[in-house]
């Protein structure tokens, strides 16, 4: 590999030690309650991230496709990751949030109010779990055992596991919304519903009416800001608060009869963080699963049997038999094991007898029986 290569190789590998530290971080704010700014640096590190990357991945892509071996990057050395990790973040995560930012609007207003704002955010926030793939990629360069099959075959199996996971989250996620499953959105939207349904029933033209509204308001937590007719007639916290803490995505509204309501959305988005920083935690938890306890396993009663094997075959004076545990002594490795022990060992100490010097020279046929029985 050329210095290069390994050089934008590491960089990636660095990349994406980085977007997981920023991922957790975006997640942690929000359950915190951070300020604003420092919710929105985050926001365009996890943009930029998302650019990095689907830069990468189209990058990656083109290469394979001159080489001609598109299906190989794409699926052996799991481009799909790449794919999945990359442009659906940009479209439906860090994109969107960033241009509503920059529109100085929530990401959902103008679409169909209250009633559809909370599966639309829902949907954002859950696409970043997407991100957590990226430890499949570091996983992959992770060599804790001098065995190529025994990573190889990890990899696999935590590769499988992850992903179901990941995409076990967002299908039923998107499922859940689109049939109106109960949930705390869901019950967090009907009280907004029917709170607009009341204010457009009241005459806030008089100060009965606004009296009644404020009533109410007064323990939903949820209102904002209430406008009637362009004009201001309830502010929960002052312009201060605003600015320093809610962004773009941590309100909507809804209007009704001339009444429009600014709702607080960070309820909703504080319970999507907290579930995916859930996930973030068990997929690690599973990585390191697979690291520190699967495959050590793997090698000891897998590959390393076939180590030893491999080497009494090709060595002349590597008489080292397998130790069988008992617990395995089914396996197949095991029982081909046996065989080399009690079988093939014996062979090769009576073919070299009388002659150290002599190179071992056993044929196919030599040991057709083992193989056979």
């Amino acid at each position: 590999m050329s210095r290069t290569r390994a050089f934008l190789e590491n960089s990636v590998i660095i990349a994406i030690v980085l977007v997981l530290v920023q991922t957790f971080l975006e997640d942690f704010a929000v359950l915190a309650e951070w300020d604003w700014a420092v919710r929105r640096f985050l926001m365009f590190t996890g943009f930029a991230f998302d650019i990095f990357f689907t830069i990468e991945f189209l990058t990656r892509l083109y290469f394979a496709f001159i080489n001609r071996r598109t299906g190989t990057y794409f699926w052996y050395e799991r481009g799909w990751i790449d794919l999945m990790a990359s442009i659906p973040l940009l479209l439906l995560s860090s994109g969107p949030a960033v241009l509503s930012y920059w529109s100085g609007s929530a990401t959902v207003i103008g679409f169909a109010g209250i009633l559809n704002v909370l599966k639309v955010v829902k949907a954002i926030r859950i696409a970043r779990v997407l991100r957590l793939l990226r430890v499949l990629k570091i996983f992959a360069r992770i060599r804790n055992t001098d065995s190529a099959m025994a990573q190889r075959h990890v990899a696999k199996i935590s590769t499988v596991a992850v992903t179901v996971l990941v995409t076990s989250v967002l299908v039923f996620t998107l499922v859940f919304a689109l049939v109106d499953a109960p949930s705390f959105e869901s019950r967090y939207q009907d009280r907004n519903v029917a709170l607009l349904e009341e204010a457009s029933e009241l005459n806030l033209a008089d100060a009965s009416g606004r009296a009644a509204l404020q009533t109410a308001i007064e323990d939903e937590d949820s209102v904002l800001l209430v406008q009637y007719e362009g004009r201001t007639i309830y502010s929960r916290y002052d312009n201060g608060m605003f600015e320093s803490a809610f962004g773009p995505t941590d309100y909507a509204f809804g209007e009704a009869q001339g009444v429009r309501f600014f709702f607080d959305l960070r309820p909703i988005n504080q319970e999507q963080s907290r579930m995916n920083l859930i996930y973030f935690g068990v997929i690690v938890f599973i990585v390191v699963a697979f690291l520190l306890y699967y495959s050590p396993h793997f090698a000891l009663t897998v590959s390393d049997p076939i180590h030893i094997m491999r080497r009494g075959m090709n060595e002349k004076g590597y008489n080292l038999e397998v130790r069988i545990p008992p617990m395995f002594a089914d396996d197949e490795v095991y029982r081909l094991a046996k065989l080399y022990n009690e079988v093939y060992l014996p062979l090769k100490d009576r073919s070299s007898v009388g002659d150290d010097t002599e190179v071992l020279d056993l044929k196919l046929d030599d040991i057709k029986d083992i193989l056979n029985e």
